[in-house]
């Protein structure tokens, strides 16, 4: 008679994450609790962080994955073998929007992402409707240099973004500018646009997709990427954001999200100034309300009375007397 053991294959699970920061990922997988027993492994490269998890349960790894997204619910984007081409084309056809390009560089940079991806034709028009069309591709440059006039090139880059998003009618216009230093990418919307600068070894194509991404779900941009509306002035020159310091582990939390519109301004006046003059104007009301009330009770409804019964009409009054 053989004893026979039963071998526990401990189950795995990759997280992906673009645009988070990756010693707050590992601090917040460092924080799940031990009674969970999980193992993980982190990996980063530009501006992708991966989480293996691994667990002899399950259910264990739900916990850990449910964890992580309400930790960075932005920033997770999927799991397994999904890529983050996958889900921006998940995410704009989900949502109904089109993404389209403003050039041809541009247009270089996204479709060798995307030509592989099932459906991405759906929601990506590869140039077909935009500047390699020949009738809306000369209306794009036409357009972009008579409202750049004689500004730089960002300018320039920008008013192509906004002729195409205009022109074709799509929710999204990408475009890009090549420099020296950076990668200024620009994702056009019908109210304004978002502008990031990275490095060029920092896979600017991908960084284009998660803006894409990001704004097809609504969702917050990552650090570093700015909102701005058409009119407002663009400095030409730019530069990659710097590396944001390290948060402490209860920073890991997930912040408001405080750009559902982007379009939104915030006050000038200080919170606490604000809430003074809220509570004195409620006093004066609050005091208005019960003088006239009394005033209401003493003279039995008849306001114009209020004078005799205060006894105002014995008063000497000054000046001259009508006889």
């Amino acid at each position: 008679m053989t004893d026979e053991t039963k071998t526990i294959v401990p189950d795995r699970r990759v997280l992906r994450l673009f645009g988070a920061d990756a010693p707050a990922v590992r601090q917040a997988v460092q924080a799940l609790p031990p009674k969970w027993g999980l193992s993980f492994q982190c990996r980063s490269r530009g501006g992708e962080t991966l989480v293996a998890l691994q667990a002899k349960r399950p259910e264990m790894l739900e916990k850990g994955e449910h964890s992580l997204r309400a930790c960075f619910p932005n920033d997770l984007y999927g799991t397994g073998g999904e890529s983050l081409p996958h889900a921006v084309v998940q995410a704009l056809e989900k949502h109904q929007r089109l993404l389209v390009c403003a050039d041809a560089g541009t247009g270089a940079l996204l479709e060798t992402r995307l030509e592989t991806v099932e459906g991405a034709e759906r929601v990506f028009d590869f140039g077909a409707l935009s500047y390699a069309d020949p009738r809306t591709g000369p209306r794009i440059e036409e357009q972009a240099l008579h409202r750049a006039g004689s500004a730089g090139a960002l300018r320039q880059e920008l008013e192509r973004v906004r002729a195409a998003q205009k022109l074709v009618g799509a929710e999204f216009a990408a475009g890009c500018l090549t420099r020296e230093r950076c990668v200024t990418l620009l994702l056009g919307t019908r109210k304004g646009f978002w502008l990031r600068s990275v490095l060029p070894e920092d896979n600017p194509a991908l960084w284009l997709l998660d803006m894409v991404r990001r704004a097809a779900c609504g969702l917050r941009q990552a650090e570093g990427t700015r909102w701005q509306k058409y009119r407002a002035k663009v400095a030409e020159e730019t530069s990659p954001p710097p590396a944001a310091p390290s948060p402490p582990p209860e920073a890991a939390a997930p912040a408001p999200d405080t750009t559902a519109d982007p379009s939104a301004s915030q006050s000038t006046v200080p919170p606490r100034r604000k809430h003074r003059l809220r509570k004195a104007l409620f006093l004066l009301l609050l005091l208005l309300l019960a003088g006239l009330a009394g005033a209401w009770y003493y003279t039995g409804g008849n306001l114009a009375a209020l004078p005799e019964v205060l006894g105002w009409e014995s008063l000497p009054h000054v000046g001259a007397t009508l006889l």
